[in-house]
């Protein structure tokens, strides 16, 4: 029997220094925008952006985990796959750029947000072009990377040059769509390359087999197997920046400033969780081959993934936490450094831990095709995020904000390892069955 192994490190350590160069990048760029703009003004942005990230996975419809897995386990589904998966994500963009616009022109959205939102979300039509979800099932784990730090540096560039004042508030997405609009062009040259040598390594696997190539998946095909993926992915990042978003709501007017408090400790929580995705990304192609060989070697897997990621998440919230305020104030200013943002990041901190122990299961419970438990799970996380903002908000402000998400995110991890237990004592063969 194979023994159990995690994935090469070298394709982690590409994703971990791509991530971690996007993640300086990003930084810089945002404690550039928090200094040269008012905490009044910079609310609104991180309001933008916490919908532009539900957008974005909005955009993806589940796909990229669906695509991912097909071609780690078969390479050749590259070429068949690409066409649909982002015919149907750039239809998505389009419908959510068709509502922002409609928004705005019957003024739904607010005075701050009217002159970010449509451009932001324009941003989308370009994001199927990266073509992440191909890379990794590839094994090409530096193009994942690649495109991104592109983007963040375009980003950068842009703020550094075009952003002086509050008055340049309303530059900062067109800034976003340039960005990601240089890294769509570098992950398309990276494809136009692959393509070529796909299509002859697929040409001679089908004279080899004595027949033709196979078709192309068709569009509502591809959907109704990724939707549940797509759901639970969508829950997740309404779980993540659902605060965000009602905060703005939440809170009288006079102290919607307390929404770039809670921002930047968000945004610090959410570099953690980046570079989690990031060893998730490089672990799911490996998982998604385990549970379809012996359930011994996966449960091998699981057990010195799930202890080597929990662990380090851990020691890393703990650590910054500690140093809460010196950290926000060299990121984000002094400004930013406020009694209310520390007490944020503080909680927000020790969400990590849990997405990482949750991240295992929630992965292992899609490789198995039991997505639409996990995703009952996600609706009920939300649900009980939602139930618990307003009434902590009104009492903590931003920092009970932050405390709602590290409730909420406690309690689906326990439902998630839960109805990971109850898959994992499913039969073997009908494991195996699922899975394939």
């Amino acid at each position: 029997m194979a023994a159990a192994r995690l994935p090469p490190w070298r394709g982690l350590l590409l994703l971990l220094c791509g991530e971690g160069l996007q993640r300086v990048l990003s930084f810089v760029a945002i404690g550039l925008l928090t200094r040269r703009l008012t905490r009044p003004a910079y609310a609104p942005i991180e309001v933008a952006l916490a919908v532009l990230m539900f957008g974005a996975l909005f955009v993806e419809l589940g796909l990229p985990l669906l695509a991912a897995r097909e071609v780690a386990r078969a390479p050749g589904a590259a070429r068949r796959l690409a066409r649909p998966v982002v015919a149907l994500q750039c239809a998505a963009a389009a419908l959510l750029l068709v509502a922002a616009v409609v928004a705005r022109a019957g003024g739904l959205l607010d005075r701050e947000l009217a002159p970010l939102l449509p451009i932001y979300v324009a941003s989308l039509l370009l994001l199927p072009a990266l073509l992440p979800w191909l890379f990794q099932g590839l094994g090409a784990m530096s193009l994942v990377a690649a495109p991104g730090v592109v983007r963040q540096a375009l980003f950068l560039l842009g703020v550094f040059v075009l952003v002086k004042g509050d008055g340049d508030v309303a530059v900062v997405p067109w800034i976003e769509v340039a960005a990601v609009g240089g890294a769509a062009l570098l992950a398309q040259f990276a494809w136009r390359r692959r393509r070529q040598a796909l299509a002859i390594e697929e040409g001679v696997a089908a004279a080899a087999a004595g027949g033709a190539a196979a078709a192309a998946p068709a569009p509502a095909e591809l959907l109704r197997e990724a939707a549940p993926m797509g759901l639970s992915q969508l829950l997740w990042s309404l779980r993540m920046f659902l605060a965000t978003l009602l905060l703005w709501k939440l809170l009288p007017e006079g102290q919607r400033a307390q929404v770039a408090d809670y921002g930047v400790a968000h945004r610090v929580m959410m570099l953690l969780q980046a570079l989690l995705t990031m060893y998730f990304t490089n672990l799911y192609p490996t998982l998604a081959r385990a549970v379809v060989r012996s359930r011994e070697e996966l449960g091998r897997l699981l057990r010195r993934s799930a202890a080597l990621a929990a662990a380090a998440a851990l020691l890393m919230a703990g650590s910054l936490a500690s140093g809460a305020e010196p950290l926000l104030a060299t990121l984000f200013g002094a400004e930013l450094a406020n009694p209310q943002s520390v007490r944020c990041l503080r909680l927000l901190l020790f969400v990590v831990p849990l997405l990482a122990l949750r991240g295992h299961f929630r992965l292992t419970l899609l490789a198995l095709g039991r997505g639409r438990g996990e995703l009952a799970v996600s609706c009920a996380g939300t649900l009980l995020l939602a139930a618990l903002l307003p009434s902590l908000t009104a009492a903590e402000g931003a920092s009970g904000a932050a405390l709602a998400l590290l409730i909420a995110e406690a309690a689906g991890m326990v439902a998630t390892a839960a109805l990971f237990a109850r898959a994992w004592r499913a039969p073997t063969a009908a494991v195996r069955e699922e899975a394939a």
